[in-house]
């Protein structure tokens, strides 16, 4: 069962979770609440087998401003602890750790906006969609602060030179720039677009089983930590857990009897 939250909106379709931010009037800014939601909602998924899939964006057309600075501004700056500064931080990395720990396929759709912890959070999903429009920014430093948790993801899905340039000089991009960098997979003309491309990916990935979508996802995580011979048994044995699981039974079944296999139906 998925937690009772309060401040993002939760939609479930069939096998898909929609999570919605869900503050346009601050352009969807990551508050404290938000984050803490967000992390519950992500840390009880692998536990939610009937759901396949996991699409994040932002209502009011905008997917994420980055933190809230209201807050960082009356809350941190207000008499804060530097103990407490550094536990929200931290429980930044949380939220990512929960993201990387999705057994699921996770979208994330971006119109309008996504900055500074915003773009960071979207560097951990599996697909990204964006309107050719949207506006990027890694905007940390014109604030005096450093992108702390989001910096190695940045750098993970971009590579080390062009996250530099981005993350030091905080420059503004578009959507279109976003996938030639390597941020996004797919960019779209616009609001539309965006919705039919979405509905595409569904589809197109459910031909895949869940239990190989989370095996792989699996061994994807464990290509940056493990090396050598570690790697080698860790995949072999993902493999061999599938291969005897009900799945894969149906999967060859089904191509054998020239039939779409029951997941995907």
């Amino acid at each position: 069962m998925l937690p009772d939250v309060s401040h993002i909106l939760l939609e479930r379709e069939g096998d898909t979770l929609t999570i919605w931010f869900n503050r346009p009037e601050v352009r969807n800014a990551l508050s404290t609440e938000v984050a803490d939601d967000l992390a519950a909602v992500l840390e009880a998924l692998p536990a939610q087998a009937d759901i396949r899939f996991v699409v994040l964006r932002g209502k009011g057309g905008v997917f994420c401003a980055g933190g809230d600075l209201k807050m960082f501004k009356s809350v941190f700056q207000g008499g804060a602890e530097r103990a407490d500064i550094v536990r929200f931080n931290a429980d930044f990395g949380r939220l990512m750790r929960a993201v990387q720990a999705l057994p699921q396929l996770f979208i994330v759709l971006i119109e309008g906006a996504a900055m500074a912890g915003g773009l960071g959070l979207s560097c951990l999903a599996d697909v990204v969609v964006t309107t050719r429009d949207a506006r990027y920014a890694l905007s940390e430093v014109t604030l005096g602060i450093p992108p702390a948790q989001i910096t190695p993801v940045v750098m993970q899905r971009i590579g080390a030179s062009q996250a530099r340039r981005l993350l030091l000089t905080a420059a503004v991009f578009d959507g279109a720039e976003a996938g030639a960098l390597g941020f996004a997979h797919f960019v779209v003309d616009d609001a539309a677009a965006l919705e039919v491309r979405a509905q595409e990916l569904l589809a197109q990935a459910r031909r895949g089983s869940p239990g190989a979508i989370a095996a792989t996802k699996a061994i994807i995580n464990e290509s940056s930590r493990l090396q050598g011979d570690e790697l080698v048994q860790f995949a072999a044995e993902r493999f061999a857990d599938c291969m005897l699981g009900d799945e894969a039974r149906e999967g060859l079944a089904a191509f054998a009897e020239k039939r779409s296999p029951s997941w995907s139906k």
